[in-house]
């Protein structure tokens, strides 16, 4: 399988940005919930969320259950 140049690039990029205390798509789904809900009260994010933040920015599976987690939350409140 050959990557493309932008495959290269995206991966080249998520290498330079993962730093040491990255979390993992399962941490993240762990922890998603409240970060969603501190997002959607308004809330400042507490420290020890923001890898939740970095990692949703960065992995596009977990971003898309990130987005699905949001409209279900709105649909409901």
């Amino acid at each position: 399988m050959q990557l493309s140049y932008q495959q290269i690039t995206n991966l080249i990029e998520l290498t330079v940005t993962t730093k040491d205390d990255s979390l993992g798509c399962d941490g993240c789904l762990e922890l998603m919930d409240q970060f969603a809900q501190a997002e959607l009260d308004g809330t400042t994010i507490p420290r020890a969320l923001e890898c939740v933040r970095i990692h949703i920015e960065q992995c596009k599976c977990c971003k898309d259950e990130y987005v699905a987690l949001m409209i279900a939350l709105r649909e409901v409140q």
